[in-house]
């Protein structure tokens, strides 16, 4: 599982689109600073899922 930074507190969980040809669909732990001011984790063509996990 990746995580944004190891000392921030993850809230969200997001599960993002295997590669073309692929099957693995990469998983990110985030804080909430994070998924609202990162872009690669807001990009939303390749995003499947976004879960609030706290």
């Amino acid at each position: 599982m990746n995580r944004c930074e190891d000392r921030h507190e993850k809230r969200y969980k997001i599960t993002y689109k295997p590669a073309p040809g692929g099957r693995y669909t990469p998983q990110w732990l985030v804080c909430s600073n994070c998924v609202e001011n990162k872009h690669c984790f807001g990009d939303e063509d390749l995003i499947l899922s976004i879960e609030k996990i706290a």
